[in-house]
């Protein structure tokens, strides 16, 4: 059976779909002021500590 036909197909339908998303200005991290941070709290789920908040560092 010969596949690069439907195979080169996609690569290029791949390739012309992700040319449209990259238009898009690239954003790093969250904006400055955003509310939608908050605090991390490690839960043990195993050991001596479990079911207890605990960081392990």
């Amino acid at each position: 059976m010969n596949f690069r036909g439907p195979m080169a197909a996609g690569l290029l339908f791949a390739i012309a779909i992700s040319g449209v998303n990259a238009a898009e200005p690239l954003k790093s991290g969250p904006e400055v002021g955003s509310k939608k941070i908050a605090p991390f709290h490690p839960l043990n789920v195993t050991g001596s500590a479990a079911g207890k908040p605990q960081c392990l560092v």
